[in-house]
């Protein structure tokens, strides 16, 4: 461990890093902290004062990052949250996305998303479309899948196009398309919670609206399928009671206060780990 509460040792760390990012057009950096705070001291302070280390890192951390965007303004940082678990609003300011976890199973990811989301925006989640069989749990869920949970975040990739299946390449494209067609709306929508995979343990369903409330996506994924189960009603959230929208791909309008009240029926998707899209437009 570097004990970055010396001065010296920030400056010299420091200087490691901007002397990279000024060699190129560096406008991305990932700065990884998969290393736990042990066996800590400091010959800057007394035997008695050693617990205030902790908290003088974290502050040290914070200095160096604020460096970093000071003399390089146009950097993308992103944090990551695994081994530092430093996802806080404090490093927030100088990092506005985190990489959650470095567990991107799309199912797991429901839980780790939706707790994050508790406290945090989307737009700060960094979120992957990863390989199958997923190499942390060995699971494998549909590429369609993956995009959407991934959607819920930053969105992107991690693997191997030459590698994957061509039925799985030739829908990038299209994931690409969604991402750009729903980005503003996840990015600087009000986020809201159907359901919880991890209360209920067979679906997950969460939705973002627009400010104002002209729009809405609603994510729904079927994680486990269940016999003789025709259908689930969903009551959506956060829409004008007031306002009239449509559904895409589906005929007829509803008012929000339908929505939200009555509800939709979702259709049992055939098989585990299934999901799709909601979107709502006001007429």
């Amino acid at each position: 461990m570097l004990d970055l509460t010396r001065q010296e040792v920030r400056d010299y760390a420091y200087e490691c890093v901007a002397k990279i990012l000024r060699s190129a057009n560096i406008e991305y950096v990932k700065w990884d902290m998969n290393r736990q705070l042990s066996d800590i001291g400091s010959a800057e302070l007394p035997a008695d004062r050693m617990g205030e280390l902790y908290h003088r890192y974290v502050l040290a951390v914070y200095e160096m990052q604020e460096r970093l965007i000071q003399e390089f303004p146009h950097l993308l940082l992103e944090n990551c949250s695994g081994g530092g678990a430093r996802f806080d609003p404090g490093m927030l300011y100088f990092s506005p996305q985190i990489w959650c976890s470095d567990d991107t199973d799309a199912i797991e990811r429901l839980k780790i998303q939706e707790g994050t989301a508790l406290i945090y925006p989307l737009s700060s989640m960094g979120a992957h479309v990863s390989d199958c069989p997923n190499h942390t749990v060995g699971r494998v869920t549909p590429f369609e899948t993956r995009g959407y949970v991934a959607l819920a975040g930053t969105f992107g990739y991690e693997l191997d196009v030459t590698k994957i299946p061509e039925e799985d390449r030739k829908m990038i494209p299209e994931q690409v398309a969604m991402y750009h067609k729903y980005n503003d709306l996840v990015r600087e929508g009000d986020y809201y919670r159907i359901a919880s995979y991890a209360e209920n343990h067979y679906f997950d369903c969460y939705g973002v609206v627009s400010k104002d409330k002209k729009e809405a996506l609603y994510t729904f994924v079927q994680v486990l399928n269940r016999p003789n189960y025709h259908s689930r009603r969903l009551q959506l959230k956060g829409l004008d009671p007031e306002k009239v929208y449509e559904i895409e791909g589906e005929e007829g309008t509803y008012t929000g206060e339908i929505l939200m009240k009555a509800g939709i029926n979702i259709q049992n998707p055939w098989g585990d780990f299934r999901g799709r899209l909601i979107h709502l437009t006001e007429v």
